[in-house]
């Protein structure tokens, strides 16, 4: 299949400015792709019709989901490394926070979102708002991407998975949803079984709301770390979160697209 990337300068025409790159990743491949998949099973006709034309041979999302992550070596598109999080310390709500300059995972969604509403986008702007909101979307449900900004959200936390060395945040990426060894088909099968109503429910959530959600789950988290030896009963007693939250995502993203889109 062919994949679209938009060129430098269009890039740059369309959000200006160069910033310094961090290391950030949320849910890996199959957990982004999960969440793709989820979203794809509630998009309706009018925003599926809209993505053909916008993505063209790329309009399927578990294909676009992992592009910011796909990107970082490549300097030229540093400028979205902000864009992946927000960082809450403990104690903090939204309305105390000084936002970063430089952009934050909520801004970012919120451009995103105006460009596909904007009847006068190009489908090139279109096609790259559709790669980072399918990946953000995603970003903003995994906790530790509202993480605390002194330990870069949890990668600073260091635990052992299963006797390996680790960090808190890349459990929540990656370890966790690792572990069941299942393809991304296989878990989005089983995460998405809400019904008509709680999809409603589910799609009534602002992006601060997400935000609120995974800063509070964070916040728990970080304290259930205890001695950091970590393996099968954390997986026991916390699978369902990881769940719950990549389900949550692909619906939201699929209510999100449906609304822009349609």
């Amino acid at each position: 299949m062919k994949h679209f990337i938009l060129s430098i300068i269009s890039i740059t025409l369309l959000f200006g400015g160069t910033f310094l790159p961090q290391k950030v990743m949320a849910w890996g491949q199959t957990g982004h792709r999960v969440v793709a998949e989820v979203a794809e099973n509630h998009l309706n006709k009018k925003a599926k019709k809209a993505l053909q034309e916008i993505l063209g041979d790329s309009a399927y999302l578990p294909i676009v989901s992992t592009w910011m992550d796909d990107i970082k070596s490549d300097k030229k598109y540093s400028f979205m490394s902000p864009w992946h999080y927000i960082n809450l310390d403990e104690g903090e709500t939204f309305k105390d926070i000084q936002r970063s300059s430089k952009g934050d995972i909520l801004k970012a969604i919120d451009d995103m979102i105006k460009i596909l509403e904007d009847e006068n986008s190009s489908k090139k702007q279109k096609a790259l708002a559709v790669k980072v909101l399918t990946h953000l979307i995603g970003d903003l449900h995994q906790p530790f991407h509202v993480g605390h900004k002194s330990d870069l959200g949890g990668n600073k936390v260091k635990v052992t998975w299963f006797g390996k060395p680790s960090n808190i945040h890349r459990v929540w990426d990656s370890d966790m949803i690792g572990s069941k060894g299942l393809s991304y088909t296989e878990l989005a099968k089983f995460v998405d079984t809400a019904s008509v109503e709680e999809v409603v429910k589910i799609q009534s959530a602002s992006t601060v709301d997400m935000m609120n959600e995974s800063h509070q789950l964070c916040t728990r988290f970080y304290k259930e770390v205890g001695d950091g030896k970590l393996g099968y009963r954390y997986i026991y007693d916390n699978y369902h979160v990881v769940e719950d939250r990549i389900m949550k995502a692909g619906i939201r993203l699929a209510g999100i697209l449906n609304k822009a889109l349609g």
